[in-house]
């Protein structure tokens, strides 16, 4: 099997760990023996909880920016557009929604970790922000919005689920969809 084979399979294992136990349970040997491989074989590719923990925070903002890139697309290349519809978490399984539940107590547990994600979405920012005042805010209250669900928070449903994405894609510009 290829290095980035078992490197992938590592952070999938990684990923299965933190949905089946949460966070709390995510440790080299559970991983290693999620991916059925030596621990000695997850350190030559991770050496350390937090050098693994990075790297699926890593491969979870590459996963968000080739979202983030696809929306865009289908909006006629709205950068802004596409992140108001890639944030939105009604359409996820609950198998992404365990996951990202995991890696942001993860990142709480470890804010050092946090720095992986800091210089994405510091760039992901600029870019909104040369746009509009009103792309930031919208932005902004999409993060909210995956917050509030993501945690259960009294997200909003239904009809209203829908006016709020509306009225989020209005102010990413282009109008509604």
């Amino acid at each position: 099997m290829a290095r980035g084979d078992t490197r992938a399979r590592l952070l999938d294992a990684a990923a299965a760990v933190v949905r089946r136990d949460g966070a709390q349970a995510l440790t080299l040997d559970a991983v290693a023996a999620q991916a059925g491989v030596s621990k000695g074989g997850l350190l030559y590719h991770f050496r350390s909880k937090q050098e693994l923990l990075r790297a699926m925070v890593l491969a979870w903002v590459d996963q968000f920016e080739r979202e983030i890139e696809a929306a865009a697309e289908q909006e006629g290349g709205s950068f802004a557009r596409g992140y108001v519809k890639a944030s939105d978490p009604s359409g996820w399984a609950e198998a992404e929604r365990a996951t990202e539940f995991g890696l942001l107590a993860a990142l709480i547990a470890d804010p050092s970790v946090l720095a992986a994600a800091r210089s994405r979405y510091e760039r992901w920012q600029e870019r909104l922000q040369a746009e509009a005042v009103d792309v930031t805010v919208a932005r902004l209250a999409a993060d909210g919005l995956w917050i509030v669900d993501l945690l259960g928070l009294g997200p909003p449903t239904g009809d209203m689920r829908q006016r709020v994405a509306a009225r989020l894609l209005e102010l990413a510009g282009g109008g509604a969809p």
